[in-house]
């Protein structure tokens, strides 16, 4: 007897043990499969148990709607009609697409859940985790589903709550799709640094009944540009105008030569007339240096270099050109990142 009293009572010591050590998603099993025996009270108890497991053992999201529903409909055939209600607003809110499919869930259930959804305004957000936006030309797509039809208020807010862009304000279906470009009202892309999606819902009166934030961070991409080409230098450009050295040593040889033919006889032979006819040749002379200067005049431009510069200059401007253009192209390409976080629903006063 002392044997099995000490048995009994290590049975019973470990099975809440077992029981507490069983995951949400065995327990859910268990609140589904008394349900499914009409254990209604048996189903409540495990189906609340499977939402309250936490840490590594907790239901995934899709596995908690799926629980929520079974408890609602739980709570329908037990009678708790409250509970009922304050189920399926869980429900609603933690995924405002969801239908109950009723082909596992009879009309009583449905309709009780459908009417809860009906005054239950609650807005679902979906945008990509992590994705890169050109500004001024692709858009970042925020994707709305709601649980009924009423109005909303989408806006980028700073992560203090300051209002840097209102998207959009109207009515919400089934779902919408928003769209931004990633600047803020003033048109000025955002830096990097933290703000948030800022969703509320309003009911008839215009008043926030909740707001769903969804945090996100945003990086500049800037793309690199390209240096400037440096222009020809001096080195490689060849001389476009002549030197004075020819032409002035014609002008000093003609000018020489005029003196000598007209002063040479004169001190050669003192004292004898100067025939007047050395003095022409004397001019001739010196008209032959003088037109040697003219003719090869300091600072003559010399053609052929002065199309070749030409030519070097154009393809150092054209090669400018192009990396002007290129640069240009390449700051309208700058790409805004967006990382989001998961998103936070916030309950107001007024709900």
């Amino acid at each position: 007897m002392v044997l099995l009293a000490v048995a009994a009572a290590a049975a019973a010591t470990a099975s809440p043990r077992k029981a507490a050590a069983q995951s949400g998603t065995e327990l859910l099993t268990q609140g589904i499969r008394a349900y499914q025996n009409l254990d209604y009270d048996v189903a409540a108890g495990f189906l609340r148990r499977s939402l309250a497991v936490a840490a590594s053992q907790a239901l995934a999201d899709t596995a908690r709607v799926r629980a929520l529903s079974y408890l609602g409909a739980t709570e329908v055939f037990r009678g708790r009609r409250d509970s009922a209600a304050t189920v399926f607003r869980r429900l609603v809110l933690l995924d405002p697409r969801y239908r109950l499919n009723q082909l596992i869930f009879p009309p009583e259930v449905s309709n009780a859940y459908e009417a809860i959804r009906r005054i239950t305004k609650a807005v679902v957000v979906a945008v990509p985790a992590d994705t890169e936006i050109q500004l001024g030309g692709e858009l970042y797509l925020v994707r709305l589903y709601a649980s009924s039809f009423h109005d909303i208020v989408v806006a980028v807010t700073r992560d203090d709550g300051r209002l840097l862009r209102q998207l959009y304000t109207g009515p919400i279906g089934d779902s919408l799709v928003v769209r931004w470009d990633g600047l803020d009202s003033a048109g000025t892309a955002l830096a990097a640094g933290r703000f948030r999606l800022l969703v509320s819902s309003l009911d008839a009166r215009g008043r926030v009944l909740r707001q769903l934030q969804s945090p996100f961070e945003t990086r500049l991409l800037v793309p690199d540009t390209l240096p400037h080409p440096p222009p020809p230098p001096d080195s490689s450009l060849l001389p476009e105008r002549g030197s004075g050295g020819p032409a002035l040593r014609s002008l000093g040889a003609g000018l020489g030569a005029g003196a000598i033919v007209a002063f040479l006889p004169s001190v050669m032979a003192s004292g004898s007339d100067a025939s007047g006819a050395r003095f022409v040749v004397a001019g001739a002379v010196s008209l032959t240096g003088l037109y040697g200067f003219l003719t090869q005049r300091p600072g003559r431009p010399i053609a052929a270099n002065v199309v070749a510069n030409r030519a070097l200059r154009d393809v150092w401007e054209r090669r400018r050109n192009d990396v002007l253009q290129e640069n240009a192209a390449r700051r309208r390409n700058v790409r805004l990142r967006v990382r989001t976080g998961p998103a936070i629903p916030v309950e107001s006063e007024n709900q």
